[in-house]
């Protein structure tokens, strides 16, 4: 005895409701999403540039700034470390004492900020502007800026 079989037919996939939860998906995590101000200071100076093989016998300068909401200690020196401390209202001394380091070291150019978190953005903006040379003397002080974001310890 044969028992008759019908062939079903296989259904389509119903994909609208996988869609529709794709793009409320998508939606969610674009509204979720932050989105930051970025704030960028501006310079003329370029990004990069070409290291040239320098052999010098004098130790680097290696002037590092660590800021404060006090104090602003400047320390200079690779082997022989040598360091000053200053009020962060006594912007006219730090920079005396940039300019004396500068002339000292004439070929140095670089200072590294190591800032504590607590610093405001704008104290720290205009005491880099206070230690600058005015725009018309031919002098420059230390023009290139690192920023260490390792804070002060």
């Amino acid at each position: 005895m044969k028992v008759g079989r019908k062939l079903k037919k296989p259904e389509k996939l119903n994909l609208v409701p996988i869609l529709d939860s794709v793009f409320i998906f998508i939606f969610f995590l674009l509204m979720s999403a932050q989105f930051v101000d970025v704030f960028e200071i501006g310079s003329s100076l370029p990004m990069t540039k070409e290291a040239k093989d320098q052999k010098d016998e004098k130790d680097p300068l290696n002037l590092t700034l660590e800021i404060t909401k006090e104090q602003v200690v400047v320390k200079s020196g690779l082997r022989s470390p040598r360091s000053r401390s200053f009020a962060s209202t006594q912007t006219k001394e730090i920079k005396e004492y940039l300019t004396e380091l500068k002339r000292q070291n004439p070929k140095e150019n670089t200072m590294i900020l190591k800032t504590d978190p607590k610093v405001p953005f704008q104290n720290l903006v205009s005491l880099i502007d206070n230690t600058q040379m005015p725009k018309d003397s031919k002098d420059k002080l230390f023009e290139q800026i690192v920023f260490d974001n390792s804070g002060v310890k």
